[in-house]
């Protein structure tokens, strides 16, 4: 009687379960809360429950995850048979036995998935699925802790059509194929996120996928038979061998697999790439050789005459190494190339790039993200006028060539996101170009918002709406010069015409000339009214002169407050206040420094005119920094007067690093050929370096110009 009424009871519940389905059709939660059932997808996702109810009849597929089923039996699936379901996924629902006869009635299933049972065995399939009248076609076991390859998988007469085994996230060290050349079927094999060390195919099989990412494999197998030129997998198309500890192929590796078109080897430990390494693969077309360590890539190492797309971003590969690369011949023998991805190596050396890319005449995309380019020169891109989408974000491009697009008739997606463009003008490129362009990304660039910038605000006003669309458009294209414009958005910037009109420069002429003639006049005039108080005033200097002379005080470091003045960029402010200034305080010299010693609230220009008369001596610290920086130019200018008036020795220039030769401007170039300068040392030398140093700040003036 007890059974009778559990049994009515959970009729009961079943007409409830199929009554609340009904009215919940348009995507409304199944029974008890836990079911969710979608129209559109027929799908049918369920969690916490103990046994599994009816759904509604448009279900197709049921998705099982985080219940407690801890046994699969016939009966438990019996509420559903009824239906047409054809997918059924089983995922953490604490599974630990399965019946043999478990799916016998579910007639329509052709998908089956039960991962993450760690406390399932594998034995229990053995049987689970005999008797079935149809077959399955995709099956997937993954993350169930297996250390072997269940045999049911090749044994079992309901799989015999099957097309598709996921096997991945289990504990599988070691592979063979052989079993599966029965599966004739079968076109996808998934055994990713494994141990496999290697794997064995003995025997020809029809597999057209092979997955084996994210596993220990250190070496490939042979794919011949028996060391012939017949194929153990002629119709493989693709494999994936991602995040695995291969080290080394060489150009047989991958002989006698005359289908493969998809090739991935991302995440490897390969250091070298030798000469027709690919060549073998008639119909490869897609290559992908990301986040290896190569150190030579050999110049025919690419050689493919069908390869249409190859990945090569993330090597951190130097290009412009000689002897790394032969950039002649790197993709001379890939005619069908279309795309290309250098994101995230080095392409430093603008030299380097025409010679690369002159063989693509057929590329039609191009990626150099964060390629470390500072420069393009005009002929890089000459060569590629099939062009369509060119990448150059994140490198440190602040100006090109107006010559460098325009061989790009085709190109219609430009992406300059994150350099250091600070102007955009009507010449930067060519006629017609934004006309054609689809998509243009200029956004966090350093935009300097001056009267230069007006024809790109302008362009942006009045151009057409729809193209080139503008990516990120207001919201990173902001103003980064001048200071008082910084991080306002470049729509906002609204000078006006008349603020931006040029200054006529015949006007400056003019007033120059006019300003010139005044002078001349006033002097003649003055010289001829005047010209005995002239004499007579020239008279007394020289008579001031002669008695001063051989009785001129000299300057010594006592007759100030300060032994130097020290002239810096910011850039080397941690050595400064770190190494140089402790080491000379130390050694008893009193330093100028401006974060230190000048007086707050007054402007900077009047600081250093106060404390440059307080210093016996000016210490000039140069590097490339300091050539590049306004403020520093203006500071060594402004302390040229000294030099002038007390001599060489009243400078002591520092070379904390070398100048290039690019920003050597004429000032610092003036100093060094004048003045004796010190060079920073390290090491052996670091010691003579600080002597140098103390010995130039005691050296004495001298006599100063006097005149006669």
């Amino acid at each position: 009687m007890i059974l009778t009424n559990a049994m009515m009871g959970r009729s009961t519940i079943s007409v409830m379960v199929i009554i609340i389905c009904i009215e919940c059709l348009m995507c409304k939660q199944c029974p008890n809360q836990v079911c969710t059932c979608y129209t559109s997808s027929k799908l049918a996702k369920c969690s916490r429950l103990t046994y599994i109810p009816t759904f509604p009849k448009y279900v197709k597929s049921i998705h099982l995850q985080n219940n407690k089923l801890y046994t699969l039996t016939r009966h438990l699936f019996s509420n559903i048979t009824r239906y047409y379901i054809q997918s059924l996924s089983l995922v953490s629902n604490s599974v630990r036995h399965v019946d043999d006869e478990a799916f016998i009635d579910l007639k329509f299933l052709r998908s089956l998935e039960i991962s993450n049972e760690k406390r399932l065995n594998i034995t229990y399939f053995k049987k689970a699925f005999s008797g079935r009248g149809t077959t399955f076609e995709k099956i997937r076991l993954e993350d169930n802790g297996w250390a072997f390859v269940p045999d049911f998988v090749v044994t079992s007469s309901a799989l015999t059509n099957i097309t598709e085994i996921h096997l991945g996230r289990n504990s599988f060290s070691n592979f063979s194929m052989k079993g599966i050349s029965n599966l004739k079927n079968l076109k996808t094999l998934d055994m990713s996120q494994n141990k496999l060390i290697t794997f064995i195919i003995p025997t020809i099989v029809n597999i057209r996928k092979l997955i084996l990412n994210n596993n220990d494999i250190v070496r490939l197998p042979r794919f011949c038979v028996n060391n012939s030129d017949a194929s153990n997998v002629p119709r493989l198309r693709s494999i994936f061998l991602n995040e695995n500890a291969l080290s080394k192929i060489d150009p047989k590796t991958f002989n006698c697999l005359p289908s493969l078109e998809i090739l991935q080897l991302n995440g490897n430990r390969l250091n070298v790439l030798l000469p027709s390494t690919f060549e073998t693969m008639p119909q490869l077309k897609n290559l992908s050789i990301e986040k290896n360590k190569f150190t030579k890539i050999y110049g025919k190492a690419f050689q493919s005459l069908s390869l249409h797309r190859l990945n090569m971003g993330f090597n951190n590969f130097h290009f412009h190494r000689l002897r790394g690369v032969d950039l002649d011949n790197i993709f001379l023998h890939n005619p069908k190339l279309k795309y290309l991805d250098l994101t995230s190596n080095f392409l430093i050396g603008s030299h380097i790039l025409h010679r690369m890319f002159r063989p693509l005449t057929n590329l039609t995309n191009l990626n150099l993200h964060s390629t470390r380019l500072t420069w393009i020169p005009p002929e890089a891109f000459q060569s590629l006028r099939s062009l369509k989408r060119l990448t150059l974000q994140g490198n440190s491009l602040s100006s090109w060539n107006d010559r460098l697009f325009k061989p790009m008739n085709n190109l219609r997606y430009l992406n300059l996101q994150g350099n250091y463009i600070s102007l955009i003008n009507e010449s930067s490129f060519p006629d017609g170009m934004l006309n054609r362009l689809e998509v243009l990304d200029l956004s966090k660039n350093h935009f300097a918002c001056t009267c230069d910038l007006m024809w790109f605000r302008d362009w942006i006003r009045n151009k057409n709406l729809s193209l080139p669309k503008l990516i990120n458009f207001p919201r990173d294209y902001k103003c980064i010069y001048p200071e008082k414009m910084h991080r306002v958005l470049l729509k906002d910037y609204n000078p006006t015409k008349e603020s931006c009109t040029p200054w006529n420069p015949l006007f400056t002429i003019a007033i120059t000339l006019a300003s010139f003639t005044v002078l001349c006049l006033v002097l003649i005039l003055a010289a001829y009214k005047c010209h005995s108080n002239i004499r007579n005033y020239c008279y007394l200097f020289r008579l001031h002169t002669l008695k001063r002379k051989g009785y001129i005080r000299l300057n010594s470091s006592e007759d100030y407050e300060y032994h130097a003045f020290v002239v810096y960029c910011d850039s080397d402010r941690k050595w400064v206040h770190n190494i140089f200034l402790p080491k000379l305080e130390n050694e008893g010299f009193k330093l100028c420094i401006h974060f230190r010693d000048f007086d707050v609230g007054v402007s900077k220009t009047e600081n250093v005119d106060t404390y440059l008369k307080k210093c016996w001596k000016i210490i000039v610290i140069m590097s490339n920094e300091f050539a590049k920086s306004e403020w520093c130019q203006w500071e060594l200018e402004f302390s040229q007067d000294r030099r002038r008036r007390q001599g060489r020795n009243a400078f002591l220039p520092i070379m904390l690093k070398t100048i290039n030769s690019k920003h050597m401007i004429s000032p610092i170039r003036t100093l060094l050929k004048t003045t004796p300068y010190v060079t920073h040392q390290t090491g052996v030398g670091e010691d003579l370096f600080w002597k140098a140093v103390i010995e130039g700040i005691q050296k004495p003036l001298g006599n100063p110009p006097v005149a006669v």
